[in-house]
């Protein structure tokens, strides 16, 4: 997680730890909230939860009968 927060990237973790595939790299690298934030920043996504989906009665009426 060390490596992550610092920012190398996977496929670099990937090489000096020796995994043949970087799935197994990426069983051992959690992100946590921290770096998801600052992923987000990074990408120029705002906070604004005006856009987040936001289902209507329909739907939920949807979901509750499966």
């Amino acid at each position: 997680m060390k490596l992550l927060r610092s920012g190398v990237d996977l496929l670099t973790i990937q090489a000096w730890l020796g995994h043949a595939q970087v799935a197994t790299t990426h069983q051992y690298a959690a992100a946590d909230v921290e770096m998801m934030r600052r992923g987000l920043e990074r990408a120029g996504v705002s906070g604004d939860r005006s856009a987040r989906f936001r289902p209507n009665d329909a739907v939920l009426q949807l979901l509750d009968s499966i």
